[in-house]
């Protein structure tokens, strides 16, 4: 079972790219997209009926899902019934679409779901979760640093450290890895990049046995919205886990209903998945020291359309505030990153995080100005307003066949 959260990013074909660091191994890319970068969440430009539909990349979900309007809209005729394991009674519809150059076939035929409450409730643009079905066929890297999305050939000489992610005698047709504790036995962790938010979800048994020994501080409680409306769950910090040779400190946890791990702990590496081989393969990043911080949502609310994003309301006394931004601002850059590729709920995110500095680009009655500013020192976030805001987390449960 596997806990998502979903959000809108900007992606974009790459036409002509220039050589990346994939073929700079030696590897040239079937394809290269480019993401939202820094662990924001990663979406693809389905083709579907000459038109262009952005799915949420997931490899938390063994099944391909479109929105139930738009497969009204595009009138998709049922597929055969196949009426076997945990996907028996739900009905399916056939599907045809491109990704690029690539001809995307769904034999077995796409889901549906209604993701109404997330596009209302979370400001999104997306149209589906495109799934393993698809996903399994390719060797797939994520660039969380420059923002790019790469389908392989191959797995390019210097990707870092091979992880196992489909374990022997595996019932599910997700990836999987093994996370340890430190003094705790081992657990299964399904690999969700349709998830973002903090880094880990934890089985509540599993959790309850970290808080026995003294491994976890509980943090807050916080909201999320999901597709059947919102929920709440439980966050802490987690001593310290470890993947493979890679081992973290601090790490942010939810309490749900299993383990799971999403974009903020794999931003921290250049990523690339090697399914058909039952491989991934982990090299740090950027990121891969940034300690994570409570989620906090509530320093800043945004507007935005196709070509702007504009503040609408500051909280006075916050980081958002320190930084110097106003209402009314037009924000083009946020610590280097353009705005546009960022999704309006990363932007609320960063700009409520007290322990980084911030530096931003906006447009201001015409003018452009530039913004900086450095944390307080021994400042913390106030996890009491934490708990007033809905966090984006889909509550939707995936199990493969």
């Amino acid at each position: 079972m596997v806990r998502r959260i979903l959000i809108v990013g900007f992606c974009m074909l790459w036409t002509a790219p220039p050589a990346s660091a994939a073929e700079r191994k030696g590897v040239r890319p079937l394809a290269e997209f480019e993401i939202a970068p820094d662990g924001d969440f990663v979406l693809l430009p389905l083709i579907i009926h000459s038109r262009e539909y952005r799915f949420l990349v997931c490899t938390g979900l063994s099944t391909t899902v479109i929105d139930e309007k738009l497969r009204d809209e595009l009138e998709l005729p049922a597929a055969e019934s196949r009426n076997t394991g945990g996907n028996r009674g739900k009905k399916r519809y056939k599907l045809g679409a491109r990704l690029g150059n690539f001809d995307l076939t769904f034999p077995a035929g796409v889901e549906t779901g209604d993701y109404t409450t997330m596009r209302e409730g979370l400001d999104l643009d997306f149209h589906g979760e495109l799934g393993m079905d698809v996903l399994q066929r390719y060797i797939v890297q994520i660039d969380f640093d420059e923002g790019i999305l790469r389908f392989l050939p191959a797995v390019p000489t210097g990707s870092g450290e091979a992880i196992r992610i489909f374990q022997q005698g595996q019932e599910y047709s997700v990836p999987i890895l093994m996370l340890t504790v430190p003094g705790e036995k081992s657990q299964r962790f399904f690999v969700s990049t349709g998830r973002a938010g903090n880094s880990l979800d934890v089985d509540n048994k599993f959790l309850e046995e970290l808080e026995e020994d003294e491994h976890v501080t509980v943090l807050s409680k916080e909201k999320a919205v999901a597709r059947t409306g919102t929920r709440s769950f439980q966050t802490v910090r987690i001593e310290s886990i470890q993947i493979g040779s890679f081992r973290h400190e601090g790490i942010i946890a939810n309490s749900g209903e299993g383990n799971s791990v999403g974009l903020s702990y794999l931003s921290r590496y250049l990523v690339t998945f090697d399914f058909p081989r039952a491989r991934m393969y982990l090299k740090k990043g950027a990121n891969f020291d940034t300690v994570d911080a409570p989620l906090n949502m509530w320093q800043v609310a945004v507007e935005r359309d196709e070509k702007s994003v504009t503040v609408t309301q500051i909280n006075p006394h916050g980081p958002a505030a320190r930084l110097g931004l106003l209402p009314g601002d037009r924000i083009e850059t946020l610590n280097e990153r353009h705005a546009e590729r960022l999704s309006s709920w990363q932007i609320r995110r960063v700009l409520g995080r007290c322990d980084l500095p911030l530096a931003a680009e906006v447009i201001r009655d015409g003018n452009l100005v530039t913004l900086k500013s450095e944390p307080l020192a021994g400042e913390k976030i106030p996890n009491e307003k934490v708990a007033n805001e809905k966090v984006a987390s889909d509550a939707t449960n995936s199990k493969g066949e």
